[in-house]
């Protein structure tokens, strides 16, 4: 559920999803945000099972580092630290100041926040 209803969230975890197809997703959420669509928006990962394993936010995770360094995205940051305004990973997200406050004061870290640029 949305905490903020101006601010787009796109869910990759829906059950039963796999690995490929939230990376399918993404790139189609990245593709039509480039084209004009959100510039920031949350990406819901979820965080895990009870196992302890992140497959799909890892893999997003990695797919956005690979899309900052194609200069396809201005920078993602992992929910987990958006409510960490000192850290380095907060620091660097060029559109920290642009992340409702309702996600800072709980972060998650089943979301990633992506920034596509300062329009």
């Amino acid at each position: 559920m949305a905490k903020n209803a101006s601010f787009p969230e796109y869910d990759l975890h829906v059950r039963g999803a796999r690995v490929d197809d939230a990376l399918a997703q993404l790139e189609r959420i990245v593709s039509a945000a480039r084209g004009g669509g959100p510039s920031v928006f949350a990406i819901i990962t979820g965080y895990g099972s009870s196992g302890g394993t992140a497959m799909i936010k890892s893999a997003v995770i990695a797919a956005c580092r690979r899309y900052l360094r194609q200069n396809h995205i201005a920078g993602f940051l992992d929910g987990e630290y958006a409510g960490d305004i000192f850290s380095p990973q907060y620091q660097a997200f060029p559109a920290a100041s642009r992340i409702p406050v309702a996600y800072k004061r709980s972060p998650n870290p089943g979301l990633v926040f992506v920034c596509i640029g300062s329009r």
